[in-house]
């Protein structure tokens, strides 16, 4: 088949958002709505990288439709995800050598040594013809695997514990500045570090699945913001996801992380009736609070000194 090859344009990005929607009839998507809009919303202002995509991410359209993509999170880890329009696309061996060619080449990252390229791509146990096409291609499959946990909603409401005088305040009222300060506090980094982290997380705010309703903080009981979360979805979905959930690292061991999810599944559940169930993070913590493991997706290294 003849595809035709275009770097990544803004103008794509629903188009290629379609492409997400799509996997989830077949798999676990390792790269979900969630990721998607996050990468898009957030990484350009965080990472002070700006056009990541426009300069790095690959589209192939067939008869002027966007049918394959290659993309990543927006910043320059080397981590690469495929996104194809249906699961026969997706084992189809010439696209994927091109793909796999592209992401070797212009998506690569290069290590401190300053000679060193490398990639990671995650391709799902499904995919036997992508693993051999990828194998043959130079990648070899690494002991890490990226787990797709999900909390089952039940037919009851989650209970709900907070400590004497902690609250929840959304997106509503919250200023944009509440995440970035629950973000820095509970990933570890100075102000300075990132240094547009408020305007960041501003641009994640307009994106077009955000939903102030569920953009949950909790605060003190001085109104300071120590918790957040963001839920993501679209009734094509057959789940909703978390991306981010952060806690100020004064405040752990309170049990805000559990609270803040059981709240946020408790207004998808009256918004949503069909949707069932949260994605949340590869972390022990979620297993702990009644996540499941649904999949794993293996991650494919390739690396050489050029």
């Amino acid at each position: 088949m003849i595809y035709r090859f275009n770097f990544y344009h803004e103008k794509d990005f629903e188009e290629i958002e379609e492409l997400v929607f799509a996997a989830y009839e077949w798999e676990y998507p390792i790269w979900g709505l969630s990721r998607h809009e996050f990468s898009r919303g957030l990484h350009p202002a965080f990472t002070g990288i700006p056009s990541v995509w426009e300069r790095t991410v690959g589209v192939w359209r067939m008869d002027g439709k966007i049918t394959a993509c290659a993309i990543n999170e927006g910043n320059d880890e080397g981590d690469i995800f495929f996104l194809f329009d249906g699961k026969e696309r997706a084992q189809e061996e010439a696209l994927l050598e091109e793909m796999l060619y592209f992401a070797k080449t212009t998506m690569s990252s290069v290590r401190d040594d300053r000679i060193t390229s490398y990639v990671n791509l995650r391709i799902p146990e499904w995919n036997e013809t992508l693993q051999a096409v990828a194998e043959k291609a130079g990648f070899h499959k690494t002991d890490w695997k990226e787990r797709i946990n999900i909390l089952p909603f039940q037919d009851k409401k989650f209970e709900v514990r907070l400590p004497e005088g902690y609250s929840f305040a959304d997106g509503e009222t919250t200023p944009d500045f509440y995440l970035s300060n629950v973000h820095m506090a509970a990933f570890r980094y100075g102000i300075s570090a990132v240094k547009e982290g408020e305007r960041a997380f501003h641009d994640l705010r307009q994106m077009k699945h955000y939903d102030p309703k569920l953009d949950l903080c909790i605060l003190d009981p001085a109104k300071r913001p120590v918790a957040m979360a963001i839920i993501w979805y679209d009734e094509k979905m057959p789940y909703c996801e978390l991306e981010p959930l952060g806690v100020a690292w004064w405040e752990r061991r309170k049990h805000l992380a559990t609270a803040i999810l059981h709240e946020a599944s408790n207004r998808v559940m009256e918004r949503y009736p069909k949707c069932t169930g949260m994605l949340g993070g590869d972390q022990p913590f979620y297993e702990k609070t009644g996540y499941v493991t649904k999949t794993e997706v293996p991650v494919f290294a390739w690396e050489e000194k050029i």
